[in-house]
Order: structure tokens, then C-alpha cells, then sequence
């Protein structure tokens, strides 16, 4: 009886290693770092704007002459796609915020994410063909917070979204593996090196951020804390001062494995909410690079350095 236990398992085992490759996302994925060189690149997620507060963006950036990268929602692009279209070009890529989380029953698909990721790349492919029939055509995207997110462990998930991101066709992804994994007000992971994921002849470049503004927030313990002393404060975020050695820390990093420092800040905080610190650390890390002849570049500025490899 055992030996015929035995022997199935076997069997099924063998089964399973036969079709791993049409069921597992992962398995015929090839990851390799590359140096990109030093520099820094501003993100901008763009979600919340309407079209009054994208004019009240533009006006906040005219204080500086820095290139950066703005996501936007597909439904943003929908109600006022030609406002936007009308600052393309210059100092600003405009890239897709995407949201294409398959439907609830493809969640259940844990052990085969293969098929998971094809539906991905499906609502994926569909998001940037509307981007490009606006007059917007993008070459990379950015997933929208837990509207894109998956419900599995966060490692599983972003290689899932990464791999649906190469299997759409798009040339990059600025993802948000390292911050997800902390909680608000919590200092950052060390850096990732950007990568480039390949399964067979396509590519796509991998762009980690390495620091994120929900620094700036307190954690849920730190609120409550913080209200015993003063509750007027306890939901303030922190100033641009106190962040600033976050920044530091985490730009030095990079350097060190010589990639771009990603830094992803909301612009909302500052336009439409008043918390002026989200742009006047902008204008400190501005000066910085200006004093030290640190490079500003857009998300899609590295795609040059992939072309010109051996990849």
C-alpha cells in the first residue's frame, strides 16, 4: 500500500513538474541587476487631481526647473485628457497609474499565477491602448495602491505584476515593492539596484522606489501616542526636516550600488490639502542635487542605458 502511495506521488509530482512551466509565473523568468549610474528621479502619482487641481499642480511646479514623472489614472486621461496633453513633452513623462486587478475569481488561482498574470497583462494592455488612443502614449506604468494590488504574500504579488507588465509589452515599471513592506512614519528598507526581468526575447526594466513620502505620516501606534500629549498634532505629518536624514540615508544607498534613487511623492498633499513640507522637501533634495551635480532624470531617461546593453 505504501509503495503504491509512493509511487503516485511520484507520478503526480512529475505531473506538476511537467506543467510548472504553464502555471507558475515565475519559472522561466531570468532577473539581472544593472548599473544605471547615480542620479535621482522624481514620481509623481497623480491620483486625486481633477482638472482644477492639475492647474493648480502646474503652478506649483513652475518654482522649479526639475524633469519627473507624472502617473495618471485612466479616468483621470478620460474627463481631462487634453489638459494634460497640452503640457506633454518638456520637463514632465506622462506614464499610466494603472489599475488591473484581475476579478475576484482569478484570487483563488494562488498555485497557478501563470494564468493570474495573463489576465493581469489582459486589463493591463486594455488600460494602455486607451492612454495611447488619447493621445498619450506611455512606455511605462506604475501599479495605483491596493486598487491593483494582489491579495497574496507582497514578494508573490509584485512578481506577478511584474511579470504581467513584461508579458503586456510595457518597457518599464516603477514598482513599489520595498515601501509596502513598511507601515507609515517607518523608516526604509535598503535599496533595490534597478533589474531587468526577461523571459525569453522581451525585456522590461524594473525601476524599485527607494523612498516614498508616506514617511511623512505617523504610525498607528505613534498616533496614539501622540494624542495622550496633544491631539491637535497627533495627525500632522512631519516637517521637510525631519524627513530629510530618511532621504539622505536612503540616496547614499544608492549611490553606493550606483542606481537611480526613486522617490515617490503624492503632489495632493501639497496642492489641495496645504501641507506645504511635501514640496519643500522637493525643493531641498533640488538644491541638493544642484550643489552635488546629481543627475535629474525621468523614469523614461533610463531606458537608454538598456538599449545600449547588452540586453
Amino acid at each position: 500500500m505504501r509503495e503504491r502511495q509512493d509511487g503516485l506521488f511520484r507520478l503526480l509530482k512529475k505531473i506538476y513538474s511537467g506543467l510548472q512551466g504553464y502555471l507558475d509565473s515565475d519559472v522561466d523568468v531570468e532577473i539581472q541587476p544593472i548599473k544605471l549610474g547615480f542620479s535621482i528621479c522624481f514620481r509623481h502619482d497623480m491620483d486625486r487631481f481633477d482638472e482644477r487641481g492639475f492647474d493648480e499642480f502646474m503652478q506649483f511646479e513652475e518654482q522649479f526647473n526639475a524633469p519627473a514623472t507624472l502617473f495618471f489614472l485612466e479616468s483621470q486621461v478620460s474627463r481631462f485628457g487634453q489638459r494634460i496633453r497640452k503640457v506633454t513633452g518638456g520637463k514632465f513623462e506622462m506614464a499610466l497609474h494603472s489599475e488591473a486587478k484581475p476579478t475576484p475569481f482569478c484570487w483563488s488561482l494562488f498555485q497557478l499565477s501563470r494564468f493570474l498574470e495573463r489576465a493581469y497583462a489582459r486589463g493591463l494592455r486594455k488600460q494602455a491602448n486607451r492612454f495611447d488612443r488619447s493621445g498619450l502614449p506611455t512606455s511605462g506604468h506604475s501599479a495605483h495602491a491596493v486598487n491593483n494590488y494582489l491579495p497574496f504574500q507582497g514578494w508573490i504579488n509584485w512578481n506577478i505584476i511584474e511579470n504581467a507588465s513584461l508579458r503586456a509589452g510595457f518597457d518599464y515599471i516603477s514598482d513599489w515593492r520595498l515601501p509596502s513592506r513598511i507601515a507609515e512614519g517607518e523608516d526604509f528598507l535598503p535599496p533595490w539596484p534597478a533589474y531587468i526581468r526577461q523571459r525569453g526575447k522581451r525585456h522590461i526594466l524594473v525601476l524599485p522606489t527607494s523612498w516614498d513620502d508616506k514617511i511623512f505620516f505617523y504610525s498607528y501606534e505613534d498616533v496614539k501616542i501622540r494624542l495622550l500629549a496633544d491631539a491637535e498634532v497627533a495627525y500632522r505629518p512631519r516637517s521637510a526636516q525631519d524627513v530629510w536624514p530618511s532621504f539622505l540615508n536612503q540616496a547614499e544607498r544608492c549611490r553606493d550600488l550606483q542606481t537611480p534613487c526613486i522617490i515617490n511623492i503624492h503632489p495632493w498633499h501639497a496642492v489641495c490639502n496645504g501641507q506645504s513640507q511635501f514640496y519643500e522637501l522637493k525643493r531641498m533634495i533640488i538644491e541638493w542635487c544642484q550643489r552635488n551635480d546629481i543627475p535629474l532624470l525621468r523614469c523614461r531617461d533610463y531606458l537608454s542605458s538598456i538599449k545600449n546593453s547588452n540586453v
